[in-house]
Protein backbone atom coordinates (compact mmCIF):
# COMPACT_ATOMS: atom_id res chain seq x y z
CA UNK A 1 0.00 0.00 0.00
CA UNK A 2 1.13 3.89 -0.80
CA UNK A 3 1.86 5.11 2.29
CA UNK A 4 0.04 8.95 3.34
CA UNK A 5 2.34 11.27 1.81
CA UNK A 6 3.41 13.51 4.56
CA UNK A 7 6.67 16.26 3.31
CA UNK A 8 7.07 19.94 3.68
CA UNK A 9 8.03 22.09 0.42
CA UNK A 10 10.58 24.57 -0.54
CA UNK A 11 8.68 28.03 -0.25
CA UNK A 12 9.53 28.68 -4.35
CA UNK A 13 7.55 25.75 -5.26
CA UNK A 14 3.82 27.09 -4.25
CA UNK A 15 3.42 27.20 -7.76
CA UNK A 16 3.81 23.59 -7.99
CA UNK A 17 1.36 23.02 -4.92
CA UNK A 18 -1.60 22.67 -7.06
CA UNK A 19 -3.40 19.87 -9.28
CA UNK A 20 -2.53 19.03 -13.02
CA UNK A 21 -5.64 20.77 -14.47
CA UNK A 22 -4.85 24.20 -12.26
CA UNK A 23 -0.97 24.17 -12.86
CA UNK A 24 -1.61 23.86 -17.11
CA UNK A 25 -4.09 26.07 -17.17
CA UNK A 26 -2.23 29.06 -14.93
CA UNK A 27 1.28 28.21 -16.77
CA UNK A 28 2.06 30.75 -19.36
CA UNK A 29 3.18 28.47 -22.32
CA UNK A 30 6.98 28.67 -23.82
CA UNK A 31 8.53 30.49 -26.20
CA UNK A 32 10.28 28.75 -28.80
CA UNK A 33 13.23 29.68 -31.24
CA UNK A 34 10.78 31.62 -33.56
CA UNK A 35 9.21 33.69 -30.86
CA UNK A 36 6.26 31.64 -30.52
CA UNK A 37 4.43 30.00 -27.65
CA UNK A 38 3.53 27.05 -27.21
CA UNK A 39 1.25 25.24 -24.44
CA UNK A 40 1.74 21.92 -22.77
CA UNK A 41 -1.14 19.76 -21.83
CA UNK A 42 0.84 16.69 -19.27
CA UNK A 43 2.87 16.78 -17.04
CA UNK A 44 5.75 14.77 -15.76
CA UNK A 45 8.19 14.79 -12.37
CA UNK A 46 11.26 13.37 -11.78
CA UNK A 47 12.58 13.32 -8.22
CA UNK A 48 16.78 14.00 -8.03
CA UNK A 49 17.80 12.31 -4.47
CA UNK A 50 20.88 12.82 -2.98
CA UNK A 51 22.55 10.17 -0.35
CA UNK A 52 24.69 12.68 2.06
CA UNK A 53 26.01 10.10 4.41
CA UNK A 54 28.31 9.80 1.59
CA UNK A 55 31.68 11.79 0.49
CA UNK A 56 31.57 13.05 -2.17
CA UNK A 57 27.57 12.98 -2.26
CA UNK A 58 25.97 10.19 -4.71
CA UNK A 59 22.47 10.37 -6.89
CA UNK A 60 20.00 7.61 -6.81
CA UNK A 61 20.37 6.28 -10.84
CA UNK A 62 17.51 3.52 -11.65
CA UNK A 63 17.41 1.52 -14.61
CA UNK A 64 14.73 1.04 -16.80
CA UNK A 65 13.68 -2.38 -17.07
CA UNK A 66 14.51 -4.86 -20.41
CA UNK A 67 11.06 -5.18 -21.35
CA UNK A 68 9.90 -1.39 -20.80
CA UNK A 69 10.28 1.65 -23.42
CA UNK A 70 13.97 2.91 -23.34
CA UNK A 71 15.23 -0.48 -22.45
CA UNK A 72 18.25 -0.51 -19.96
CA UNK A 73 19.02 3.55 -19.52
CA UNK A 74 19.26 5.24 -16.66
CA UNK A 75 17.20 7.76 -15.27
CA UNK A 76 16.16 9.29 -11.75
CA UNK A 77 12.86 8.16 -10.67
CA UNK A 78 10.11 10.16 -11.71
CA UNK A 79 6.86 10.12 -14.24
CA UNK A 80 3.63 11.13 -15.35
CA UNK A 81 1.59 13.52 -13.17
CA UNK A 82 -1.63 12.04 -12.61
CA UNK A 83 -4.97 13.83 -12.88
CA UNK A 84 -5.86 12.65 -9.39
CA UNK A 85 -2.84 13.58 -7.67
CA UNK A 86 -3.63 16.26 -5.26
CA UNK A 87 -0.78 18.33 -6.70
CA UNK A 88 2.07 18.19 -9.06
CA UNK A 89 4.19 18.34 -5.68
CA UNK A 90 2.45 14.90 -4.40
CA UNK A 91 2.85 13.30 -7.91
CA UNK A 92 6.64 13.55 -7.13
CA UNK A 93 6.57 12.01 -3.68
CA UNK A 94 3.92 9.31 -5.68
CA UNK A 95 6.44 8.52 -8.18
CA UNK A 96 9.49 8.47 -5.94
CA UNK A 97 7.81 5.67 -3.80
CA UNK A 98 6.47 4.08 -6.79
CA UNK A 99 9.95 3.63 -8.63
CA UNK A 100 12.35 3.54 -5.42
CA UNK A 101 10.04 2.31 -2.25
CA UNK A 102 11.44 5.52 -1.06
CA UNK A 103 9.22 8.15 1.04
CA UNK A 104 10.16 11.88 0.50
CA UNK A 105 10.53 14.21 3.29
CA UNK A 106 11.47 17.54 1.66
CA UNK A 107 10.95 17.96 -1.84
CA UNK A 108 12.73 21.39 -3.72
CA UNK A 109 13.83 23.56 -5.09
CA UNK A 110 13.26 22.93 -8.43
CA UNK A 111 15.85 22.06 -10.99
CA UNK A 112 15.96 23.98 -14.28
CA UNK A 113 13.10 25.05 -16.04
CA UNK A 114 11.40 22.36 -17.50
CA UNK A 115 11.74 20.18 -20.18
CA UNK A 116 8.88 20.22 -23.19
CA UNK A 117 8.53 16.89 -25.40
CA UNK A 118 6.22 15.66 -28.02
CA UNK A 119 5.12 11.42 -26.49
CA UNK A 120 5.10 9.30 -29.40
CA UNK A 121 1.02 8.94 -28.72
CA UNK A 122 1.01 13.23 -29.78
CA UNK A 123 1.15 14.82 -26.29
CA UNK A 124 3.04 17.58 -25.73
CA UNK A 125 4.30 17.40 -22.14
CA UNK A 126 6.40 19.48 -19.64
CA UNK A 127 8.64 17.44 -17.71
CA UNK A 128 10.09 19.18 -14.10
CA UNK A 129 13.03 17.94 -11.61
CA UNK A 130 13.30 18.41 -8.43
CA UNK A 131 15.34 17.65 -5.52
CA UNK A 132 14.38 15.41 -2.94
CA UNK A 133 15.24 14.44 0.52
CA UNK A 134 14.35 11.15 1.10
CA UNK A 135 13.34 9.29 4.38
CA UNK A 136 15.78 6.69 6.33
CA UNK A 137 15.40 3.75 8.06
CA UNK A 138 15.84 2.63 11.28
CA UNK A 139 19.06 2.14 10.56
CA UNK A 140 19.70 5.22 8.67
CA UNK A 141 19.91 3.92 5.45
CA UNK A 142 18.21 4.75 2.23
CA UNK A 143 15.96 1.51 1.61
CA UNK A 144 15.78 1.67 -2.22
CA UNK A 145 12.93 -1.38 -3.56
CA UNK A 146 12.63 -1.50 -7.32
CA UNK A 147 9.33 -2.60 -9.20
CA UNK A 148 10.89 -4.79 -11.53
CA UNK A 149 7.90 -4.07 -14.20
CA UNK A 150 9.77 -0.56 -14.31
CA UNK A 151 13.12 -0.74 -13.07
CA UNK A 152 15.78 -3.57 -12.73
CA UNK A 153 19.06 -2.51 -11.06
CA UNK A 154 19.77 1.04 -9.13
CA UNK A 155 23.24 2.58 -8.21
CA UNK A 156 24.29 5.63 -6.47
CA UNK A 157 27.09 7.99 -8.74
CA UNK A 158 28.61 10.34 -7.69
CA UNK A 159 29.53 13.77 -9.76
CA UNK A 160 32.29 12.71 -11.68
CA UNK A 161 31.26 9.24 -11.96
CA UNK A 162 27.80 10.77 -13.93
CA UNK A 163 30.18 12.88 -15.94
CA UNK A 164 32.09 9.99 -17.25
CA UNK A 165 28.73 8.38 -18.13
CA UNK A 166 30.19 5.25 -15.91
CA UNK A 167 29.93 3.83 -12.23
CA UNK A 168 32.86 1.18 -12.00
CA UNK A 169 32.09 -1.62 -14.94
CA UNK A 170 28.64 -0.25 -15.60
CA UNK A 171 28.02 2.40 -18.59
CA UNK A 172 25.59 4.82 -18.15
CA UNK A 173 23.27 4.96 -21.54
CA UNK A 174 20.84 7.87 -20.04
CA UNK A 175 17.17 8.26 -21.27
CA UNK A 176 17.43 11.37 -22.55
CA UNK A 177 20.38 14.11 -23.41
CA UNK A 178 18.05 16.19 -21.10
CA UNK A 179 17.75 13.64 -18.29
CA UNK A 180 21.57 13.83 -17.98
CA UNK A 181 22.20 17.68 -18.16
CA UNK A 182 19.19 17.67 -15.20
CA UNK A 183 21.15 15.51 -12.82
CA UNK A 184 24.55 17.31 -13.83
CA UNK A 185 22.37 20.51 -12.70
CA UNK A 186 20.85 18.73 -9.67
CA UNK A 187 24.30 18.30 -8.08
CA UNK A 188 24.54 22.40 -9.29
CA UNK A 189 21.82 23.13 -7.33
CA UNK A 190 23.19 20.87 -4.25
CA UNK A 191 26.08 22.72 -4.06
CA UNK A 192 24.07 26.14 -3.94
CA UNK A 193 21.94 24.86 -0.84
CA UNK A 194 24.86 24.23 0.82
CA UNK A 195 26.52 27.07 -0.01
CA UNK A 196 29.36 25.07 -2.32
CA UNK A 197 31.25 26.53 -5.51
CA UNK A 198 32.52 24.89 -8.14
CA UNK A 199 34.55 26.19 -11.12
CA UNK A 200 33.32 23.05 -13.04
CA UNK A 201 31.46 24.18 -16.60
CA UNK A 202 29.74 20.89 -17.63
CA UNK A 203 29.38 20.64 -21.68
CA UNK A 204 25.91 19.63 -22.83
CA UNK A 205 27.21 18.18 -26.29
CA UNK A 206 30.31 16.26 -25.32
Amino acid sequence: MAPTFDFTSDPTLSSFAVNLETFVANDPGRKTSSGATIRFQYVAVGAIVFDSSSDPERVLLVQRAATDSAPNRWEVPGGATDFEDPSILHSVARELWEESGLTGETIGPRVGDGDVFLTRSGKLVCKFHFLVEAKRNSNGALNVVLDPKEHQNYLWATEEEVKARRVGDVDLKFTTKEQEVAIIKGFEARRRMKGVKSNYRYNATS
